[in-house]
């Protein structure tokens, strides 16, 4: 599997066409006036030589090997790979492919029952035209020795290499294009689809329509004369029946979609060409939530192309007696973010395990951060041409940018390992929580839960948005608030609207016996200014803070605030994350200090919150 990377008109589509046009699964050659670069045009011109398009090397697997061994003998091959070369003028392609004359040789004399002088001649024979030439001399051959000689005659052009090239010609993989504008109509005209299939014209979106219908078993001629009506509409259901549930068993967008072919005997009036000329053939998507249909072309044209797609590969994969390399253009195209997700996992389970696939994107949701060795980059260089590389780290930003985005979406995403999140307001609650679960843990008491993961939100402003972002991706969230009740009530919404999944509302109030509350109101008020002296010690080192001298308040952080402001210090602003550094930083001096009554608050705290854990 393999993703090429690279902004519009980088292109992508023009390598995947020149592999496609190299091998194709069906007719599309070169068009020297049409495909090879204008701006070449006078180069093309002066030369009279074969052009070539592309150099493609395969490696042969095992089976390839055997086969080839089978036909000439074992160690006929020197090298496990070929190259084919295609292109303009080229009377089909030019093969390179490495062997050993002698093997074949051997191979063929292996057993043959020859009089001496024969014998001496064969044995000496190092070369095919050597080996024949000694056998053809014999006054009475036996019938081991015309087998031998009718074989050599029966290679193209009598030549080893060519042979060779024949087994693995009916061997190499076809390529098969797909791309965004091959999407199935939602009409069809019958005798237009047949002119076009007679004069092999069709487009590949009317491919896909005669896929489906040849999965059904229906020809076009029996639209127009069938046996049986009714057996034409049930072979029709069971097609689209059976395109449909495997559509589903990847497109989780909608799952109560269904599609449904209708045969219409006679044309509107007024209808346009080819639509005037009956029976039609029309594809249409039926809601099943809603029970409403529409024609399949109005439906989105991600499902549309997703749906198109597996009739036509469904069909050429059952028919094709070559293995297949996939060529998908744009394929995300059209599709949201989470449907991308369910194409590549499409691509992953069912295309990738049987099949080579090359994709083009420039999407970061079709680019998979754990597997960055699939990814090649595709840029225009104004000297060379466009050029794919592997050498992913060196492209320019435009083309790299779905490379980072993807990034940027799996370190999202990984800030949240594991099923249990524990959502805190702010960097600092992280540190106090951390320093307190590890002390209880040291003493043999409750801790927070290994399962959780913490996570910042940066103020609680932001909460309900990590929810709703953490809901999205299915994680069993536990949202611990610190401040008054009407802060806390949009989080309670959500709780309520089930995002929280089993997950719950935690209230550092409900343990401090306080409904208006924060974290730093756990611990004795004399321990907390220590941590803000230290803090603060180069802004307070004239006059410390003591407990005395803060202003009233039943929050022990806006006191602090108070004092701060009273004493014109850092614009009356607490940082809340420096008194938590302080802590963290300075284990060893403050840990022997925390009172009982902390740590006992500390431990309820953590086991209201652990109770949320989701254990499966």
């Amino acid at each position: 599997m393999t993703c090429l990377v690279g902004k519009n008109e980088s292109g992508k589509t023009a390598v995947l066409q020149a592999m496609y046009k190299s091998h194709p699964i069906s007719a599309a050659p070169f068009d020297e006036g049409l495909d090879f670069p204008s701006r070449l045009t006078r180069e093309r011109r002066r030369t009279e030589d074969a052009i070539p398009v592309s150099v493609l090397t395969y490696s042969l697997d095992a089976d390839d090997v055997a086969a080839v061994e089978e036909a000439f003998g074992v160690g006929v091959l020197t090298g496990k790979t070929i190259t084919v070369t295609t292109g303009y003028r080229y009377s089909g392609s030019t093969w390179a492919v490495s062997h050993k004359e002698s093997a074949a040789v051997d191979h063929l004399r292996t057993g043959l029952e020859l009089p001496p002088t024969t014998q001496t001649k064969v044995d000496s024979a190092t070369g095919i035209k050597e080996l024949v030439a000694a056998l053809e001399e014999m006054e009475a051959p036996t019938a081991a020795v015309t087998e031998v000689v009718t074989t050599i005659q029966s290679w193209r052009k009598r030549r080893l290499v060519l042979a060779i090239i024949d087994v693995l010609e009916g061997r190499r993989p076809k390529f098969v294009y797909f791309g965004d504008y091959d999407s199935m109509p939602g009409k069809v005209a019958i005798p237009d689809l047949m002119r076009k299939r007679d004069d092999q014209t069709l487009s590949r979106g009317e491919q896909a329509v005669l896929a489906l219908l040849d999965m059904a078993s229906v020809g076009l001629e029996e639209f127009q004369d069938p046996e049986s009506h009714e057996h034409l509409i049930r072979d029709l259901e069971n097609a689209s029946n059976s395109i449909s549930s495997e559509v589903f068993e990847y497109w989780t967008q909608n799952t109560e979609l269904a599609v449904r072919l209708e045969i219409i005997g006679r044309a509107e009036s007024g209808a346009m060409a080819p639509f005037n000329e009956p029976p039609l053939l029309q594809i249409r998507v039926v809601n099943k939530r809603h029970d409403v249909s529409v024609p399949f072309d109005e439906r989105s044209r991600g499902f549309v192309w997703f749906f198109s797609f597996l009739a036509y590969f469904t069909h050429l994969e059952e028919n094709s007696r070559q293995p297949l390399i996939l060529l998908l253009d744009e394929p995300g195209l059209n599709l949201h973010a989470t449907a991308q997700a369910d194409l590549l996992r499409f691509i992953d389970e069912r295309l990738a395990p049987s099949h080579q696939v090359l994709f083009s994107t420039h999407s970061p949701f079709m680019v998979d951060a754990h597997k960055f060795g699939r990814v090649r980059t595709v840029t225009d260089d104004r000297q060379r041409g466009t050029l794919v590389s592997s050498n992913i780290l060196h492209a320019d930003a435009e083309t790299a940018f779905p490379l980072h985005a993807a990034l940027g979406i799996e370190l999202s995403q990984t800030l949240f390992v594991g099923p249990n999140v524990l959502l805190v307001e702010g960097p600092g609650d992280v540190l106090y929580l951390e320093v307190l679960s590890q002390t209880l843990k040291a003493a043999g008491r409750v801790g927070l839960d290994d399962r959780l993961v913490v996570t910042p939100a940066g103020g609680i402003a932001k909460l309900p948005a990590f929810v709703t972002l953490l809901g999205a991706n299915k994680l069993n969230t536990i949202v611990l608030v610190d401040s008054s009740s009407t802060d806390v009530a949009p989080i309670a919404r959500l709780k309520e609207a089930g995002r929280l999944g089993t997950g719950g509302l935690v209230r550092i109030g409900d343990t401090v016996g306080e409904p208006d509350a924060d974290i730093e109101d756990l611990f004795e008020p004399g321990f907390y200014i220590d941590l803000i002296n230290d803090a603060y010690q180069g802004q307070l080192s004239a006059a410390k803070l003591m407990v005395k001298d803060l202003p009233d308040d039943k929050r022990l952080v806006r006191r602090v605030e108070r004092a701060f402001a009273d004493r014109a210090i850092n614009k009356g602003r607490l940082n809340h994350y420096s008194p938590a550094a302080v802590l963290n930083r300075s284990q060893a001096k403050y840990v022997p200090k925390l009172s009982e009554k902390t740590l006992t608050r500390f431990e309820e705290l953590f086991a209201a919150i652990n109770a949320h854990v989701k254990t499966d």
